[in-house]
């Protein structure tokens, strides 16, 4: 059984079709559109994993019933910790995404594809964290 839905890379959800507009404007909001679905995506794996580790600890809490006992002890703990490692992931993400997409503002400054070019790296950032999350995930879940 298994919590996370995979993603169909060859047939990703944010490919809407857009693409072919033609204005700079229709192609920065469709540049936007297409980070915006990646990013939501993100974000729910995140959410998901974090509720997965929380229902295993609460669980795992639920059996705790000798507090002697060292490999359960060790057990709630390392949950504990892969919980806060998880949250560090998605703000260190996030300011590594905002810190070098903050190279390409600079660099397109009061251009008018600067929306673009920025969407679009921050949607392939965002896709590279999602592959990384899909591996962590069937880590962790199908351990």
């Amino acid at each position: 059984m298994t919590l996370f839905a995979q993603i169909d890379f060859q047939n990703p959800p944010w490919e809407t079709g857009c693409d072919s507009l033609t204005s700079q404007l229709e192609m920065n909001i469709c540049s936007y559109e297409k980070y915006s679905i990646a990013d939501s995506i993100l974000n729910d794996q995140y959410d998901t994993l974090l509720k997965y580790i929380d229902n295993q600890y609460q669980k795992e809490f639920e059996m705790f019933i000798d507090s002697n006992d060292i490999i359960q002890k060790d057990y709630l703990q390392n949950l504990k910790v892969q919980k806060e490692s998880i949250i560090k992931s998605r703000e260190d993400f996030k300011v590594f995404l905002e810190s070098t997409v903050e190279i390409l503002n600079a660099q397109y400054q009061g251009g008018s594809m600067r929306p673009m070019v920025v969407n679009m790296y921050s949607l392939e950032l965002t896709i590279n964290q999602i592959k990384i999350l899909e591996n962590i995930i069937d880590e962790i879940v199908n351990r």
